[in-house]
């Protein structure tokens, strides 16, 4: 005779994938990816983030750290401290929180779908307590409820709007991770372009010219941006105070010193000025300067001269040692510290140096700021509602005593409810 095979425990499988999917939902597994990007987002404030894409801001940063983290630096760099929004711990807790967002803007669907079947007993294992009292009575201390009656139960819930409120939190937060997610994608940003004014900057890999006109003593800076020769943004921008248009921003990061130099002969006329051997012979020239490039240097073929202009002490001095050398024996002509607007002679001739200033500018397009930013509202939005408005059902099932009162709230208080004439 054969033993007939054992038909599978259907009632334990389908508790272990509740308990997983409770699992999923709770609010603990909830907030351990919030708490986790929270201590990596006061990380990045705490601790010097790794520049990109400027050799020489990372080679500084290399210094300063080893300088004041030591032995340390490399096990935070180890573990991604200085380098947080590309770390794999930090993609791995967004990750998680996307899963936990997803599993309970289903949970929370659930319950919206659940709560609209108005004929739906009782949720099992919900709070419940038993009074004398009749449901009319009870439903006097229920104020924004829509109520369904049945024969023997009476349904109070917050349909549609509290339940939608909930809803909207979750698809607010995965609208907000999705346009973290296409940031890097869809994104750009031209950090420390060097424009200067009266003169055209082309954007490099992009469809784009930056044209300054002026800028000013107080660090104001007229400026368009152009595409195909048409303005899309123009206007007057600053350190602090951005100019955007056309969904790009313009960011002044700095104002530099700059001179301009122009040079006579011994009879008066203009010297053309050439700053390398393939460029072309200007009768004036701008010269720039900051912190990595102190020196500048042009050449006037027809006096024979090459001129050397370095930045002395800090760039907002605007003081500056002027070195003429004669070509091609690179003899030394004259040498003087100068202000703007000082002249020097050198054999005869005579060159002076004017007052500029230029500019280093970010150039930025960020069209998922626009996606993550309608998330945050959505979530917002939805938080608020949820705080004022709860999502509830309150169940009033007629008994032999009275009423008994379930409700799917744990923080909901029946007592009160089922003693006083309250508003819940």
């Amino acid at each position: 005779m054969t033993t007939p095979t054992p038909a599978p425990n259907v009632i334990t499988r389908r508790n272990a994938w509740q308990s997983a999917w409770q699992l999923a939902a709770s609010d603990s597994l909830f907030a351990l990816p919030l708490i986790g990007l929270a201590v990596l987002l006061a990380a990045t404030a705490i601790l010097p983030q790794t520049p990109r894409g400027d050799s020489t801001a990372y080679a500084r940063w290399l210094s300063d750290t080893q300088l004041r983290f030591g032995g340390a630096a490399d096990a935070l760099a180890a573990i991604g401290l200085f380098d947080v929004l590309h770390s794999a711990v930090f993609r791995a807790l967004v990750g998680l929180l996307g899963f936990v967002l997803i599993v309970r803007f289903i949970d929370r669907v659930r319950d919206f779908q659940a709560a609209s079947r108005s004929g739906d007993p009782p949720v099992a294992g919900a709070p419940s307590v038993e009074t004398s009292r009749s449901a009319d009575l009870l439903l006097q201390s229920l104020r924004g409820y829509r109520t369904v009656k049945r024969d023997t139960v009476t349904i109070a819930q917050r349909m549609p709007i509290a339940y939608l409120g909930a809803i909207a939190v979750y698809v607010g937060g995965l609208v907000l991770l999705l346009g973290l997610m296409l940031s890097p994608l869809i994104d750009w940003r031209i950090e420390a372009l060097s424009a200067m004014p009266g003169a055209a900057t082309p954007i490099p890999n992009t469809p784009y010219t930056l044209r300054v006109s002026s800028i000013t003593a107080d660090g104001a800076v007229e400026l368009a941006l152009l595409q195909d020769g048409a303005p899309i943004a123009q206007g007057v921008a600053a350190p602090g105070r951005p100019l955007s248009g056309g969904g790009i921003g313009l960011f002044v990061r700095d104002i530099l010193p700059a001179l301009r130099a122009s040079g006579r002969d011994e009879n008066g006329r203009p010297l053309d000025l050439l700053t390398s051997a393939d460029s072309a012979p200007s009768t004036d020239l701008l010269l720039t300067f900051d912190a990595d490039h102190p020196d500048a240097f042009f050449v006037t073929p027809r006096a024979q001269f090459a001129v050397r202009v370095s930045l002395r002490g800090q760039v907002s001095d605007r003081a500056y040692q002027v070195t003429v050398f004669s070509n091609p024996d690179a003899a030394q002509i004259a040498e003087a510290s100068l202000r703007p607007g000082d002249r020097l002679s050198a054999n005869g001739s005579i060159f002076e140096f004017q007052n500029e200033s230029h500019a280093f500018v970010d150039v930025a397009q960020a069209p998922s700021q626009a996606i993550t930013l309608a998330g945050l509202l959505t979530a917002l939005a939805g938080l608020a509602l949820v705080v004022a408005y709860p999502p509830r059902r309150i169940w009033l099932v007629a008994t032999e005593r009275g009423t008994r009162v379930h409700c799917d709230d744990p923080d909901f208080d029946l007592e009160r409810l089922t003693t006083a004439r309250s508003q819940a």
